[in-house]
């Protein structure tokens, strides 16, 4: 794994290749990060605490996502995701929902249509 020294290392290298033509036009920039073991979640951990702030955290379905500049003119954006099981605890599973209705027809009309209350 490498070091957030050998990281800001290579984006240097990058950026001083892109200086070198400083007004062509490219493509934003995207990375990308999965962790999807609890021998990642450490890792995940560390590049939340050093990504700049601001940035968002977003809970969709099982995973937590911090996303840092993802902003359609932002010219670079990272994007860290992790299973959100590894992050957090369950507290309380979902249940299915339960309703109760009050009648809408009479039961005189219910009976007209064929159907229950």
């Amino acid at each position: 794994m490498p070091k957030a020294s050998e990281v800001a290392a290579e984006l240097r290298k990058l950026a001083e290749s892109l200086e070198q033509e400083p007004d062509t036009e490219i493509q934003p920039v995207v990375i990308r990060s999965y962790h999807v073991s609890e021998a990642q979640k450490e890792h995940f951990l560390n590049l939340a605490r050093l990504l700049p702030r601001p940035y968002r955290k977003e809970y969709e379905g099982g995973k937590l996502q911090l996303s840092y500049g993802t902003d359609w003119r932002t010219p670079i954006s990272v994007t860290a995701q992790i299973e959100r099981s590894l992050v957090c605890h369950l507290v309380r599973p979902a249940q299915e929902a339960v309703y109760e209705c009050e009648p809408l027809l009479s039961e005189a009309e219910e009976a007209q249509i064929g159907g229950a209350a």
